[in-house]
């Protein structure tokens, strides 16, 4: 039974009380607040100010019988109309739950990503958010990236910016991976310029669209997007600067 009222209780929205109360007058099928009690093992004076609710929701019945008050449950099939009511209620209630979310129309965007999975998802949105023609500009930190950064991943993603026509720029310290990918840098849509000691960097940035990604690969890969016009501005500055003062 205690399984029963767990279940219930996940599924439902009703507290675990109001489970357990709930579970008791199935089993005695029509009692009184002391019957409930004694079934349900909670208190008489608790049964009493739960009963109110579970009455007015339409779960429980009442009648009365030689002037005493009895409760029963007159169909269980009234639970799934109920969640559906308070489905009904929530849903008319976001609008006015996204009004107050987006009361700062011009607050930055922040969602977080780890892992494999969130790595894959995060590039995808690179591709998602920009535009046909657009330069998604990076600075790709990692001398080993080749051996961290899944190949198969990589050649999907890769074909499919071609594809899409978006363009490449990259900054990276100068590397075994970053020499190879000026070889075929014209027909994988990249542009890409190689920085010297003491100007390395390990972390990664993709600045497009309105965002910009912060990436790290070690221990384990973890990214935040941020969404915010002014901070995108800023960085695509920031980097068409240093462009612009490295040597082709």
């Amino acid at each position: 039974m205690h399984k029963i009222i767990n279940s219930l209780q996940k599924n439902s929205g009703l507290s675990e009380k109001e489970s357990s109360v709930y579970t008791a007058l199935l089993e005695i099928g029509e009692g009184t607040v002391i019957d409930i009690s004694k079934k349900s093992g909670i208190k008489r004076s608790t049964v009493y100010n739960l009963l109110p609710n579970l009455t007015r929701s339409g779960l429980v019945k009442t009648t009365f019988k030689n002037k005493k008050k009895f409760f029963f449950i007159e169909d269980v099939s009234k639970l799934e109309l109920v969640l559906k009511e308070k489905q009904n209620k929530i849903k008319n209630l976001i609008p006015e739950l996204e009004a107050i979310h987006n009361i700062l129309p011009n607050k930055p965007k922040i969602t977080y990503f780890e892992g494999e999975g969130g790595l894959k998802e995060l590039y995808w949105d690179t591709l998602n958010s920009s535009k046909e023609g657009e330069i998604i500009y990076s600075y790709t930190g990692m001398e080993n990236f080749d051996e961290i950064f899944p190949k198969d991943f990589a050649d999907e993603y890769i074909a499919e910016r071609i594809k899409r026509k978006r363009r490449s720029r990259v900054i990276a310290p100068r590397s075994k991976a970053s020499l190879a990918w000026t070889k075929d840098a014209s027909q994988k849509l990249r542009e890409i310029k190689l920085v010297n000691k003491p100007l390395e960097f390990k972390a990664d940035i993709q600045i497009y669209a309105n965002k910009v990604a912060l990436i790290t690969y070690v221990p384990d890969f973890v990214g935040v997007i941020i969404e915010s016009k002014e901070i995108n501005e800023l960085q695509k500055s920031t980097f068409k600067i240093m462009w612009d003062l490295l040597p082709n």
